[in-house]
């Protein structure tokens, strides 16, 4: 997924559009997305004991003349085949859960915010543009600074942006969306100091990768 949506043209245009938002501002943006934000081992669990219950209920609702001995191995095998088939995507994303789905983007997005270093920007104004193509989630965290100023609310604006950029299967599209929507915000709250300021922190470059 992470080559289809973001060619090298795709990432140099979210590039370009940190480098704009950072222009006016001093916030510090970082966009990330991942391909994945847990392999959700539950949802081959779910699907190998619906498919061994699925396999019972057609064993018993048909009668089939299977022994004792017999019965145990069509759902073994019934069971195997659920866990394979949990395997497919929009399966497994119905398996896993819209909660989990939603927790899991949200931690990962978290773990990223301080991987990447952006709670120790000088003024508090890390922003955070996170998406998760599996889960077909998006996140943006800012830092106490900007966050005091906004609070979470007005971060929803620019989720929206990113998810629907995701919808469209142009998620490049939808991170740049985003982050003009955040470039806006930095400026109003943090607009760039004309005698110099903190300067550039953190890298502008799309970070991706499988998890």
């Amino acid at each position: 997924m992470l080559k289809r949506f973001f060619t090298e043209e795709a990432r140099a245009r979210v590039e370009a559009a940190v480098r704009e938002a950072e222009t006016r501002s001093r916030g510090q943006v970082v966009p990330i997305v991942v391909e994945k934000s847990s392999g959700y081992p539950e949802a081959r669990y779910r699907g190998a004991v619906l498919g061994a219950a699925l396999a019972t209920v057609v064993v018993l609702a048909l009668r089939l003349p299977l022994t004792l001995a017999e019965l145990p191995l069509v759902q073994l095998a019934a069971g195997l085949t659920g866990a394979l088939v949990a395997l497919w995507d929009p399966i497994e994303r119905v398996l896993a859960g819209r909660v989990e789905l939603e927790l899991a983007a949200r931690e990962r997005a978290v773990r990223a915010f301080h991987e990447h270093g952006l709670h120790r920007t000088a003024e508090g104004t890390g922003v955070l543009v996170f998406a998760s193509l599996f889960e077909h989630r998006a996140v943006v965290i800012g830092d106490r600074g900007i966050h005091e100023k906004m609070g979470e609310a007005e971060w929803q604006r620019a989720v929206a942006a990113l998810v629907a950029g995701m919808r469209r299967d142009d998620p490049a599209a939808g991170f740049c969306e985003a982050i003009a929507l955040c470039g806006a915000k930095l400026a109003e709250h943090f607009p760039r100091d004309p005698g110099g300021g903190p300067g550039n922190e953190l890298p502008d470059a799309l970070r991706a990768s499988r998890s």
